[in-house]
């Protein structure tokens, strides 16, 4: 297997080689020495290679861990494909026309060799250290965070001062020397995950957003060609594990930095996994050097400012932002419903030279994530991205929304070979699959839903648990991640392995995950299906619901682990309320109906009104005849508190006069009339809406009743219409295809007005404005914590708050930063907040629905 891999004397003979058959595309050069006395090279690859300085850069580095041997892999088989293509790729010719890249493809030379030819498993480089070993880890030996250390065995032994060893300097003297870099990838494995470059605070940079997008995109190539999906992770910066990395130096020059964690282990098989990894990064590549330009140092465009949803409706969402004014620029906007979600034409949704946009079309209830970037036309650059917006719809007219979260004491994991199985639950994370050490591991997740009502009916229901390392899952096309809905009346012990695995099933949710699947730092959803929420409703009478989660039960035979981390939001070393896992449900409940007779009804002649009547039709001198009928809405309940679900008209016809039968029959809702009613105020009537559809002469012979069903819009004109006079004025109105029609029409009313027409309502209580704002928000700290304080309201609809921070612009939504608290205290803290940095705090009430108030704002470290 081994021998399929190239040398690093075969690597730097193919670049001196591609060097000498294109030197106007290569350019190959000894940049430093390793202390074996090997030449760390550097390659230039551009099109008029000696303008290469002059166009902003990509700058790969590979194998810096000398078991690693994906990044030299890459950058040879990265090159081939920049040699085979370049004649004919007219996108690999514009990128190279504007763009340079830079690669060491082998950044520890003598690691590297080492572990080809002694001891696989090596990852230092082979300074003699004073006790005798030998090696530094190369990736802890930059100047941002080093961490001094005197454990010379160690595998992140860091060396006795930052750039101590030659290849370290060897890549600092380059970078610095090229100023043009603008990204920087660093290929490691293993993970299938990409890392952004930390800036060692738990509060987000402004980049961090290119940083995310840049490695999405990465990501949605990869996914694209081979199927497999790579996680992006910033995550919290464990600074005692990524201390002098070469990603925090390159970052901190300005550089958008990302390390990239390739395949399921560090030397795989060639022909049946690291060709496939290698192929796959192919397309991701090109993505990242498409993105150099647009992150030049000199005469970049401005990112945009500001973005936020001032408008936010059930299936429309309206965008603002702030950018300078210039006839040259176009927006480009992205729609995602992951919050790390990619920017592509695939997921582009709008183009405008306005600094506004609507998007409409969307899903009741449903998290979105608004990504915008300005367009030069004249420059054919792009800006980097505006800060996120983060947004939910609106429940639909009729529906509830509720986000639960598992109770703490009811969260956690269990193993078969683990002995301390109800220390688990509620602290750090949740492992699911199987480990030589741990056995078979199943995760349990239980909620409560007692803030659903009993009477509830589910609609849609989803369930997310956060994959937060998947380092262990070292098989790629082995195994899968499921979850499923246990009953929890068999388990009396939810810390008993045996109990949890023969626990009672009552379904499975979704489809399962693949390993493949598993994306560190990415969401994972299973969305109920009919037969599985028709489940979950059963559980609302109990009043809890409790979920398996089950990975593989047995390992391949080359590995000693299949285990995947999930994070659940409890404990020390989770991720807090934002990673915790959430069950996601849209409801209703049941609907009350109200049906009204109609109050009056007369027909209008040209030269008479007749009372208690209803004809429809033309008289005999071929004028029409207009059927009027008014609705009292005096016992329809407060308009404020009550949504019309539905509503529709019932008419019977009680008399057809009409020999053509070439009548067709509709009903108007009609603004009301001032004054007496006459024949010429109906005929110049102003009409609202017309209701449902028109029905014929032969549809009324096959059914005398008809239904004319009312769309939102007529509902919504009809509450307006309550609210102001109580009473509505509806017509029905005839038309024919014939030009002259006399003497037919339809009765619709009886003449002892038994059968008189009908409205119907059907409606639901429901609040429809939020509650009341909180107030005098407060910050201090405590204990070295920002503690955030505000005075509820007092306000009947009151549930509870949710608490979000965001360091660009004030959170026009819940969901447009971090959340740090959801309920209905009046206090909590930033536990991980920096207390020098700038940052806004939201505090939104909500109700029930729930409706969100305006935020209550805080800004402090202006």
């Amino acid at each position: 297997m081994r021998q399929q891999y190239s040398s690093y004397d075969e690597c730097v003979a193919f670049f001196k080689a591609a060097q000498k058959s294109n030197p106007d595309l290569f350019k190959i050069e000894t940049i430093g020495e390793t202390w074996e006395e090997r030449e760390i090279i550097a390659v230039t690859i551009t099109k008029n290679i000696d303008s290469h300085k002059e166009k902003p850069a990509l700058f790969y580095t590979g194998t810096i861990h000398a078991r690693e041997w994906i990044g030299i892999e890459l950058s040879l088989t990265f090159a081939k494909y920049i040699l085979e293509h370049i004649d004919y790729d007219p996108q690999l010719n514009a990128i190279l026309d504007k763009t340079t890249l830079y690669m060491v493809p082998c950044a520890n030379p003598d690691g590297f060799e080492y572990s080809r030819n002694h001891f696989a498993f090596w990852r230092k480089n082979r300074r003699k250290n004073p006790d005798g070993s030998y090696g530094v880890d190369l990736n802890r030996n930059f100047s941002i965070g080093f961490s001094p250390n005197k454990n010379y065995t160690s595998n992140v032994y860091s060396g006795p001062e930052p750039f101590s060893e030659p290849e370290t300097r060897a890549l600092r003297d380059f970078f610095v020397a090229h100023e043009n870099i603008t990204i920087a990838l660093d290929y490691h494995s293993q993970g299938n995950v990409f890392f952004p470059a930390h800036n060692f605070i738990h509060e987000d940079a402004e980049d961090a957003i290119d940083l995310n997008i840049l490695a999405s995109n990465m990501a949605e190539e990869i996914r694209k060609e081979s199927g497999r999906e790579y996680g992006v992770h910033m995550g919290k910066p464990p600074v005692h594990l990524i201390s002098g990395s070469g990603r925090e130096f390159y970052y901190s020059r300005g550089t958008l930095a990302l390390v990239v964690e390739v395949g399921s282990r560090n030397i795989s098989d060639y022909i049946e996994h690291m060709s496939e990894n290698i192929e796959e990064n192919i397309p991701a590549l090109m993505m990242a050097l498409s993105e150099v330009n647009n992150y030049k140092k000199e005469n970049a465009l401005p990112r945009v400012q500001n973005c936020c949803a001032p408008i936010i409706a059930s299936k429309e969402i309206t965008l603002e932002w702030d950018y300078i004014d210039d006839e040259t620029i176009f927006f480009e906007i992205y729609r995602s419903t992951k919050k790390k979600g990619f920017a592509q034409a695939s997921n582009r949704i709008g183009m405008t030279k306005l600094k506004t946009f609507t998007d409409k079309n969307l899903k009741c209830a449903t998290n979105y994530y608004y990504y915008i970037r300005a367009v030069c036309k004249d420059k054919a650059s792009k800006s980097p991205f505006g800060q996120m917006v983060g947004v939910r719809t609106h429940p639909a007219e009729s529906m509830f929304s509720k986000i639960l979260y598992p109770v703490a004491s009811k969260i956690g994991y269990v193993g078969e070979k683990t002995k301390k199985n109800a220390e688990h639950f509620g602290n750090n994370s949740m492992f699911v699959g199987i480990s030589e050490n741990k056995g078979e591991c199943l995760g349990v997740a239980g909620f409560s839903l007692q803030t659903i009502p009993e009477n509830a009916i589910i609609t849609e229901a989803k369930i997310s648990f956060y994959p937060m390392n998947r380092v262990a899952v070292q098989v790629e096309r082995y195994g899968e991640w499921r979850v499923g809905q246990m009953d929890e009346r068999t388990i009396d012990n939810i810390s008993s392995f045996d109990e949890i695995k023969n626990a009672k099933m009552l379904s499975y949710i979704d489809r399962p995950t693949e390993a493949a699947q598993l994306s560190q730092g990415i969401w994972r959803t299973y969305k109920f299906a009919a037969q599985e929420i028709a489940v979950l409703q059963k559980s609302l009478k109990r009043r809890e619901a409790y979920f398996k989660m089950q990975g593989p039960s047995s390992l391949p035979l080359d590995r000693a682990s299949q285990l995947m981390q999930w994070d659940i939001g409890y404990g020390k070393f989770s991720g807090g309320l934002t990673y915790r896992p959430k069950l996601d449900i849209s409801y209703t409940i049941d609907e009350a109906r109200l049906d009204l007779a109609s109050a009056s009804e007369f027909t209008i002649n040209e030269d008479d009104i007749k009372d208690t009547a209803l004809h429809s039709g033309f008289d005999q001198s071929g004028m029409e005849k207009f059927a009027c009928m008014e609705f009292d809405l005096t016992n329809l309940p407060d308009v404020e508190t009550t949504v019309v679900s539905k509503a529709y008209i019932e008419i019977e016809s009680v008399l057809i006069n009409s020999k053509s039968k070439s009548l067709r029959f509709h009903i108007e809702m009609i603004e009301s009339i001032d004054g007496e009613i006459t024949y010429a105020k109906i005929q110049n009537r102003k009409i609202i809406e017309r209701i449902g559809y028109d029905v014929s002469v032969s549809d009324l012979q096959d059914n005398a009743k008809q239904r004319f069903v009312f769309d939102r819009y007529t509902i919504n004109e009809l509450i307006k219409l309550c609210k102001e006079n109580k009473k509505v004025l509806f017509v029905i109105s005839a038309s024919s295809h014939k030009e002259k029609v006399a003497s037919e029409y339809v009765s619709w009313l009886d003449k002892k007005r038994v059968n008189r027409p009908s409205l119907t309502l059907h409606y639901i209580k429901k609040r429809k404005n939020p509650p009341a704002q909180v107030s005098n928000l407060r910050t201090s700290f405590e204990n070295g914590v920002i503690k955030l304080e505000w005075d509820n309201p007092k306000d009947d609809g009151f549930k509870g708050v949710i608490v979000v921070k965001n360091p660009f612009k004030v959170p026009c939504s819940p969901y447009d930063g971090q959340k740090l608290y959801g309920g209905s205290d009046n206090y909590t803290y930033d536990n991980f907040g920096d207390r020098e940095v700038h940052k806004y705090y939201a505090v939104f009430s909500y109700d029930d629905v729930p409706n969100f108030s305006e935020p209550t704002y805080i800004e402090i470290n202006v």
